[in-house]
C-alpha cells in the first residue's frame, strides 16, 4: 500500500486540546528534485576538498552542508564562475524547507542562482525561468566547475582513490 500523504502537524495546543494540520500542498517531485541537486553539489564540494588535501580525514570530520561551503568562503574561481554565494543560498533555502516543510520553492527564490547563471552564459544562451530548471542548469554548472578542477587536479598530481 503507498501512502501519498503525511501524517498531520501539530497545530497548536490550546488548554490541552491539540488542533491538527494536515500536510497537502506539498510537491513531493519539486521537493525531492531540490534535495537531489543540493546532494550532488555537496558531492562534488566533497569531493574538491578531498582533492585539495587528501591528508585529511574528512570522513572523521563529518562536517554540515554549511560548514563545508564556509571553508570555500574565500574560494574565488574567477569573477565570471563565483558560485560560492549562490550555493550558500540553496543551502539557505534548504534550511528553509528543513524548518517547514510546506515551503514552496518559487523561481524569484533563486535569483542568486540565476544570476550566477547569467555570468556564466553571457547572453549567449537564455536563461531558464522554471524552479526546476534554474536548479538543473544551475546544479550542471556548478559540477561542471568542480569536475573540471577535481579532474585536473586528479591527472596533475596522479591522484588515486577507492
Amino acid at each position: 500500500m503507498t501512502q501519498k500523504t503525511l501524517p498531520p502537524r501539530i497545530a497548536g495546543i490550546t488548554d490541552g486540546e491539540v488542533t491538527w494540520k494536515q500536510l497537502e500542498a506539498i510537491d513531493y517531485e519539486a521537493l525531492g528534485y531540490f534535495l537531489s541537486c543540493h546532494l550532488v553539489i555537496e558531492h562534488y564540494i566533497d569531493e574538491f576538498l578531498k582533492i585539495g588535501h587528501p591528508t585529511l580525514d574528512w570522513d572523521s570530520a563529518r562536517q554540515s552542508f554549511g560548514q563545508k561551503v564556509a571553508l570555500l568562503s574565500n574560494l574565488k574561481f574567477s569573477d565570471k564562475y563565483d558560485c560560492i554565494p549562490a550555493i550558500k543560498h540553496l543551502n539557505s533555502i534548504r534550511n528553509k524547507l528543513s524548518h517547514n516543510i510546506e515551503f514552496t520553492i518559487q523561481p524569484a527564490d533563486l535569483l542568486p542562482l540565476t544570476q550566477y547563471l547569467a555570468k556564466v552564459y553571457e547572453e549567449k544562451q537564455e536563461l531558464p525561468t522554471e524552479t526546476k530548471e534554474i536548479l538543473g542548469e544551475f546544479t550542471i554548472m556548478t559540477s561542471v566547475l568542480f569536475a573540471g578542477y577535481i579532474s585536473g587536479a586528479a591527472q596533475n598530481n596522479k591522484y588515486t582513490k577507492d
